[in-house]
C-alpha cells in the first residue's frame, strides 16, 4: 500500500497493530510503534488502545501504561484494557487504582471493566472490595448479566463461599456454558467433587453441550476430590462421546489425579504414553507430587532433568530435588546441586 502511495488511515494502522500482536511479531510491533509516532497516528485513541493491547500481549505492562498516559482522550475501551492488563498481570492493585482514576474522570464502566476488577479482587484476596463491586454492579443494572454473574461465582467460590455462588447461579434465568463451568469449578476447588459432577450432569440434561474448558473444570474437580474412576470415565468420554480432543490442560489434570495420592509411577507412565509432548506444567505437577509424597527419588531426578531441558535458566527445580536429597541424608548430592546452581547463577552475570 505504501509503495502504491495509497493514503493510510487510522483503521489500517490499527488493524496492522492488531495483526502484529496476533502474529507475536515483537520487532515489527516496536518498529511500527515508531512509525505511528512519526506519522501522528497516536492522536487516535483506537490506535493507542491497539498499541496498549499489543504491549500487554508482549508482557510489556509498563510500556502499555506509558501509551495509556499519553492518550489525550481515553475512552471506555482504553480504560478497560488498562484495568484488564493490571488485573491479569503482576500488579492487580493497580487495576483498582486505575478504576478510581476512571471514576474521577466520570467515565462509566461496563461489564468487561467489572469482570477485570473482580479478577483483581480475586488475585488480591479482597472479599470486601469484591462485595463493594457487587453492590455497584447491581446498582448499575447488571445484576442478571450471565457474563458478570460467572465472574462473581468465581470470586465467591475462591473465598469458600460456595452457597453464595450457587445462589447467584440459581438467580440466572438463562444459564450459559460459562456459568455452568464456573459453578463446577467452584465446587471442585472447595472439595465438593460429588456436587461438581452432579452440576455437570444437570448441565448435560439441560441440553448444554460441553467444550474443552468445562472438561478442565470437571477433571480438576475429580482430581482435587480423589474421584479417580469418575475422572477416567469423563476423560475417555471427551473424544469418544463429545468429539473433544484432550489438550495439555486435560492431561495435566489426569497426571494430578494419578499422582495426588502417591501413584507417581503410574502418572509417569501416563505422561510417557501421551500423544502430545508434555510441557513444563505437566512435569511440574509430577515434581510437586514427588515432593509432597517424598517418593520415589529416581522419578524426581528424571522429572527435574526434563524440566531443566525445557527451562535451563530456572534453578528452582534443583532446590526441590536438593530438599528431597536432604530428607534422605544424601548430603553429597545436596552439595553437588548447590555447586551446579551457583555455577548457573554465575553464568548469567
Amino acid at each position: 500500500m505504501r509503495l502504491s502511495c495509497f493514503e493510510l488511515n487510522q483503521t489500517i494502522i490499527r488493524d496492522t497493530v492488531v495483526a502484529s500482536s496476533h502474529a507475536e511479531e515483537n520487532k515489527f510491533g516496536l518498529a511500527f510503534h515508531c512509525y505511528i509516532l512519526k506519522s501522528g497516528f497516536l492522536a487516535f485513541v483506537s490506535v493507542g488502545t491497539a498499541l496498549m493491547q499489543m504491549y500487554i500481549k508482549f508482557g510489556e505492562e509498563e510500556s502499555a501504561r506509558t501509551i495509556f498516559d499519553q492518550l489525550n482522550h481515553k475512552d471506555l475501551i482504553a480504560w478497560s484494557a488498562m484495568i484488564s492488563a493490571y488485573a491479569q498481570g503482576r500488579n492487580p492493585h493497580n487495576a483498582l487504582d486505575t478504576f478510581k482514576q476512571m471514576q474521577s474522570m466520570n467515565e462509566k464502566p461496563n461489564e468487561i471493566t467489572f469482570v477485570s476488577l473482580l479478577q483483581a479482587c480475586s488475585s488480591k484476596g479482597s472479599q470486601e472490595l469484591g462485595e463493594s463491586i457487587h453492590a455497584h454492579v447491581i446498582k448499575a443494572g447488571y445484576s442478571l448479566n450471565a457474563y458478570l454473574t460467572s465472574a462473581f461465582i468465581d470470586l465467591y467460590c475462591k473465598f469458600g463461599r460456595i452457597k453464595q455462588g450457587k445462589a447467584l447461579f440459581d438467580e440466572l434465568p438463562t444459564k450459559d456454558l460459562i456459568c455452568w463451568s464456573s459453578l463446577i469449578k467452584g465446587y471442585g476447588m472447595n472439595g465438593c467433587g460429588t456436587e461438581a459432577l452432579k452440576t455437570f450432569s444437570s448441565m448435560l440434561d439441560c441440553g448444554v453441550k460441553p467444550n474443552d474448558i468445562v472438561f478442565i473444570s470437571v477433571l480438576s474437580a475429580c482430581s482435587q476430590c480423589g474421584l479417580e474412576n469418575e475422572g477416567w470415565s469423563w476423560f475417555h468420554s471427551m473424544e469418544a462421546k463429545y468429539g473433544i480432543t484432550p489438550k495439555l490442560p486435560h492431561y495435566a489434570c489426569m497426571v494430578d489425579l494419578l499422582s495426588r495420592h502417591g501413584n507417581i509411577r503410574a502418572a509417569l507412565e501416563f505422561v510417557r504414553e501421551m500423544p502430545v509432548e508434555p510441557d513444563k506444567r505437566i512435569w511440574g505437577v509430577l515434581l510437586a507430587r514427588c515432593r509432597s509424597t517424598c517418593r520415589p527419588i529416581e522419578i524426581a531426578e528424571f522429572v527435574v532433568e526434563r524440566l531443566v531441558s525445557l527451562d535451563p535458566q530456572n534453578t528452582s527445580h534443583y532446590v526441590i530435588l536438593s530438599d528431597l536429597y536432604a530428607e534422605q541424608g544424601r548430603w553429597e548430592d545436596v552439595e553437588r546441586l548447590a555447586k551446579l546452581v551457583s555455577k548457573k547463577g554465575s553464568s548469567k552475570l
